[in-house]
């Protein structure tokens, strides 16, 4: 284990670091910057299961988030490399719940061969909004998942604030009429 700024000076640093150690996992604190992502990068393709936080609202804004680091000649290639070790996105909400805990809501997408050969058969622009899409059509949204608690008793009304907007809301509710 490293230590951002005791043992090593950044997280690329520490990722660099970490391949030549050679871990089962490497754990990158957030991806705030383009030589962190590079180096993650870099470490998914030589093998190694690589654990990263990023602050976005859905899974499909990790990837244009990503590569809003990127020069935009480099933009498309890194792309490519990025979804050719990408396993999975999870995106996650902590809920108050009636009886004063907390209920964790996800939004994920699984990175298997099928999405990556959609995704790649696509112009990268647009793989944030179909990614975006599968979860909505299969209903694992956060609102897809704070109305099923809703309606279990385990979260209020104005929790459901928290995990949807107002449209998402009365689609819900004309829905269950």
């Amino acid at each position: 284990q490293l230590q951002i700024g005791r043992d090593v000076a950044n997280y690329a640093e520490g990722i660099r670091a970490d391949l030549r150690r050679a871990p089962s996992i490497i754990g990158v604190g957030e991806m705030r910057d383009l030589e962190t992502f590079q180096a993650a990068v870099l470490a998914g393709q030589v093998g190694h299961f690589n654990l990263s936080t990023l602050h976005i609202h859905s899974p499909g804004e990790a990837i244009p988030r990503c590569l809003t680091m990127v020069p935009s000649e480099m933009r498309e290639a890194t792309a490519h490399d990025l979804l050719s070790v990408l396993q999975y996105i999870i995106v996650q909400k902590l809920l108050r719940t009636t009886d004063g805990k907390r209920q964790a809501v996800r939004e994920y997408i699984i990175f298997d061969d099928g999405l990556r050969a959609k995704l790649a058969s696509m112009p990268y622009p647009e793989w944030g909004r179909h990614i975006d899409s599968i979860i909505r059509l299969e209903q694992r949204r956060f609102a897809d998942q704070a109305w099923r608690l809703h309606l279990e008793g385990r979260i209020d009304r104005r929790e459901l604030a928290v995990a949807m907007t107002a449209s998402q809301l009365r689609e819900l509710e004309q829905r269950a009429v």
